[in-house]
Order: C-alpha cells, then structure tokens, then sequence
C-alpha cells in the first residue's frame, strides 16, 4: 500500500498513470494522486485483472500450451474484454477468448432451466473448409466469485451429434458461471476458438426455462 500525502491522497507513480491511460484508452487526465475512493475502485480493478489472467492461464495450464502463449493471450483479452472507463471498469466475459486455434469454432445457443445444474446446446451443421463432422467438443465453465474452473475435454460429443447436455459440477451451486466451448480435432492435434456460450444462476428449486 502506498504511503498517503498530507491531504490523504497517494502518489502515483509514472507506471500507475500510464496503466490508466490504459484504462481510458489513452484518455486520462487525473492527477497525480488518488483520493481513498479512487485508489479502492482501482484495487477492484486489479481484482478483476486477476481474474481474467487466472482463467486464461488455468485455461492454458490445463490444455498444456506454453505459459507464453497464455500471456499472449491475457493481453488481448484485456484489450478486446475491458468495459467502461476509469474508475467504472470490468470484464465483458462475452469477449473473453480462452482458446485460440484454426478449427471452426462452436456456434450455437445453451439452454438452461432456472433451479437445475443441467445446460443444453445446440447448434447448426457446420459447412466451413474448416471443421469436421469428427471434431469433439469441450466445455469450459469458470465462476469468478470462487474463482474456480472446470473443463472437460472428453464429453464423447461429436460436431456432427449437434446437441449436447451437460451437468454443472456440484460446487458451482450456488453461484453464476460462465461458460464456454470449443473443438478439438479427432486427433488432438488442434482445436478451436472458444466461444462464449453465456452465464447461468446455478441453483435449485424453480422449473422455468431461461435462455
């Protein structure tokens, strides 16, 4: 924690002001010291920074890609995720890209029932160059308030079966997750781009169907 000036204001130093400038898209014009309230929402900035970059390097670790392409990839997630301007920033997770490859990637809709951990997709046949009827899908669900993150690379599903179900892990209830797909080629030699499939509350007790 920065030590406060006479008037409570921490100083900031020349790094500080130019990862806001960042925040504002090269747009900050604040001064040089942050008033209690301001350096709190920048702490919660961080906060939200340290999400995206658990997850995309969870995400990375998990499929045994080279930790360098994961910061790579946290960087332009940073660019293409950040809402709003300083002091009001966060994370859209609809832009949120964990997985980058050369298949085509999932491009359908979820489905999920208020009050259940089950979430259906389903999606359209894929006539790209590249995708392929054998490509399998993967799931990938991450809750920020636990931070924790659950992929599963073996569901059995097919590109060519066009609906899946999946069932939420237990200790995501409760809570609301994010979740994403993707494909990897029958060979597991490449996959695809992620795609953000949506958010769901997983909890029990209701039974009406929200998309």
């Amino acid at each position: 924690m920065k030590p406060l000036n006479k008037k409570g204001a921490a100083p900031l130093t020349n790094k500080d002001i130019e990862f806001l400038k960042f925040l504002d898209r090269g747009s900050y014009q604040g001064t040089s010291t942050l008033q209690l309230p301001e350096r709190d929402k920048l702490r919660k900035i961080i906060d939200v920074f340290d999400i995206l970059f658990y997850l995309i390097d969870a995400c990375f670790r998990h499929f045994k890609k080279r930790r360098a392409n994961a910061g790579r990839v946290a960087i332009k997630n940073l660019t293409n995720a950040l809402t709003g301007k300083f002091p009001d920033v966060s994370i859209d997770f609809s832009k949120v890209r964990v997985l980058e490859g050369l298949l085509a990637p999932p491009c359908g809709a979820m489905h999920h029932t208020a009050g259940s951990s089950i979430l259906n997709f389903s999606w359209a046949a894929c006539t790209q160059c590249n995708s392929n009827c054998s490509d399998e899908l993967m799931a990938i669900i991450y809750c920020p308030e636990r931070r924790q993150f659950w992929c599963e690379q073996n569901l059995g599903i097919r590109r060519s079966d066009k609906f899946c179900t999946i069932e939420v892990p237990d200790e995501f209830e409760g809570t609301e997750v994010y979740v994403w797909l993707a494909y990897r080629s029958s060979d597991q030699r490449i996959n695809s781009c992620s795609s953000y499939m949506g958010k769901a509350l997983i909890t029990k007790g209701d039974d009406h169907e929200s998309v």
